[in-house]
């Protein structure tokens, strides 16, 4: 196994970075946060146009570039830096669960779709909506919380009981039989949405006996993508507040150089680590070891979710009276570390699906 990323990769993670560094500035990112839509729009059309980032996982013969799920983590680390409002996270977890379905025809034009630059999302947790065969289609009925950028995705994928099995599906949000309705969220900089189903027709991607299967992988890639995302968060995190400890001068020297304050540090620095090692190692399994994910998957997002709600925590702290204000960019990376602690249902939740797919409760 390789435990580094290859020159491909780091070429990959500087190219991001550097495009990140110049469009996705911590002004640029409260701007768009506080607009109404909550949208880089700009910062997205140059990411899916220029660097055509959400085709990496696509296969060649649909316009992708068909790279493993680690350069999606890459993409996906770089991205969890800046918190730019941008749909990437459900777009490429929409596009691996659809290239895993069975049928080239279904997910063919799914596809080429996304790799042209269009936004597509996921719903995988809460209580499954009912579908129902109609003649020769698919039809969907309920309530789904929770979907990321769902007010501005073109095509959902999500999961529901077909004749009473688990079932992964794909419908277009345009179609009738959609509402969509936009929620208040904790974090500004990732937007949610309530859609309801009104026997909306709809495509099986997986169904069956293999239905089952297809729904956990999705779910599991999508707690590895959360997971490589804190990192990238927690990172940056991080990273502003040593610079803000060397800087800061308090009796004559910074205040960096006191000893407690780098024994805090420097226990963060283990957590993030430990969160890299386990994310990444994930992230290696989704092609490499798919029969570790359903283990891997959860673990990674809560040793992730753990890392970025300790170094958030500490920032606040360590960054004195500042880091308490709505002007400090520490307030944001709280509020990503909630909001994803939410979305996969909490931290019990996570040890729960760890314990129970190793098989020690």
């Amino acid at each position: 196994m390789q435990f580094g990323l290859d020159d491909d990769q780091l070429e990959l993670k500087h190219t991001v970075r550097a495009f990140l560094e110049r469009h996705s500035t911590p002004a640029i990112v409260r701007r768009a946060a506080e607009h109404e839509d909550g949208f880089a729009a700009s910062a997205w059309e140059r990411l899916v146009g220029e660097m055509e980032l959400t085709s990496l996982g696509i296969d060649s013969e649909h316009g992708g570039a068909g790279a493993s799920f680690v350069e999606v983590g890459v993409a996906l680390e770089e991205l969890g830096r800046t918190l730019l409002p941008v749909p990437f996270l459900p777009t490429v977890v929409a596009a691996g669960a659809i290239s895993d379905s069975p049928d080239g025809g279904v997910s063919g034009p799914l596809l080429e779709r996304i790799a042209a630059g269009e936004i597509a999302t996921v719903a995988l947790s809460g209580p499954p909506p009912l579908a129902t065969r109609v003649g020769d289609g698919i039809t969907v009925r309920g309530s789904i919380d929770h979907v990321l950028d769902g007010d501005r995705a073109g095509v959902l994928v999500l999961w529901a009981l077909l004749d009473g099995e688990p079932a992964t599906l794909a419908l277009e949000l345009g179609t009738n039989g959609v509402e969509v309705s936009p929620v208040l969220t904790l974090d500004q900089t990732r937007r949610q949405a309530t859609v309801m189903l009104a026997d909306c027709p709809a495509t099986a991607l997986s169904s069956g006996p293999a239905g089952r299967g297809a729904y956990e992988r999705a779910r599991n890639v999508l707690a590895v993508a959360y997971a490589v995302e804190a990192v990238g968060t927690a990172a940056r995190c991080l990273d502003l507040t040593v610079t803000y400890l060397r800087e800061r001068v308090q009796f004559g020297r910074p205040i960096g150089s006191f000893q407690a304050l780098k024994h805090r540090c420097a226990d963060l620095y283990v957590s993030l680590e430990a969160a890299r090692s386990a994310a990444y190692y994930a992230a290696w399994a989704v092609d490499g070891a798919p029969q570790e994910l359903p283990v891997l998957g959860p673990l990674a997002q809560l040793v992730g979710i753990d890392a970025l709600l300790q170094i958030a925590a500490e920032a606040i702290q360590l960054h004195g009276g500042i880091g308490f204000t709505w002007e400090h960019e520490a307030h944001l990376f709280f509020k990503r570390a909630k909001s994803t602690e939410l979305l996969c249902g909490g931290r019990r939740e996570l040890r729960r699906l760890v314990g129970e797919h190793a098989g020690i409760v």
